[in-house]
């Protein structure tokens, strides 16, 4: 009952709501890690061992949805991510060889709903235009073999230059926490972040 009434809600809101679009686009660096874990009973002289990826790359984001009183946009959030870096831990090895000599690379694809707040608003400052937002998506990707389907917390807070009477350009600055599952047995505890700055558009 609780999920039919948030979903009334949200489809309810559009209702006294703007249109509101949003792109984001910016270098990121992202980090993952897990544990490498070894049967005992096959190889008792080999403890859980370290598997880690850190990559730099780009981030974009597109975000549609509504604006509510020009204080709140709740919208669904696409984002696409993808770097390259290097594998340390018990991988490092054979991750290089695999690759040829070729530097490992990350890629994420993500979706989900998300809000965003511009709490001065009402103020004749130029202050009005800072904004805090968080999104929460389903992700699917990996990187140095860690990773394949999980979920992440975006948090973002950024300030914008207006254009014109609807259209807005600023900097975005940002950070994710992520945690993902594998299908192989051996890895476990996986999780990661990223962080980024960068160039973001917006139309309310």
């Amino acid at each position: 009952m609780r999920k039919i009434f948030l979903l009334l809600l949200f489809f309810a809101s559009f209702a006294s709501a703007g249109f509101y679009f949003d792109f984001t686009l910016s270098p990121v660096i992202r980090h993952l890690d897990a544990i490498h874990t070894t049967s005992q009973s096959q190889y008792p002289n080999y403890n859980d061992e370290y598997l880690g990826y850190n990559g730099i790359g780009g981030l974009v984001s597109t975000r549609f949805g509504g604006l509510i009183k020009g204080v709140v946009a709740i919208y669904g959030n696409i984002e696409l991510e993808i770097t390259k870096g290097d594998v340390n831990g018990w991988n490092k090895k054979e991750r290089s060889l695999s690759v040829s000599g070729k530097r490992p690379g990350s890629a994420f694809f993500g979706m989900g709903p998300g809000v965003t707040v511009y709490p001065f608003f009402k103020s004749t400052e130029s202050i009005q235009n800072f904004y805090i937002s968080t999104s929460m998506n389903i992700e699917i990707g990996s990187g140095g073999d860690i990773g394949l389907l999980g979920g992440n917390y975006r948090f973002e807070t950024g300030y914008l230059w207006q254009s014109s009477e609807r259209f807005y350009s600023g900097i975005a600055i940002g950070a994710d926490i992520l945690t993902t599952t594998d299908l192989d047995t051996h890895i476990k505890d996986e999780k990661g972040y990223s962080i980024w700055i960068g160039f973001k558009f917006i139309r309310k």
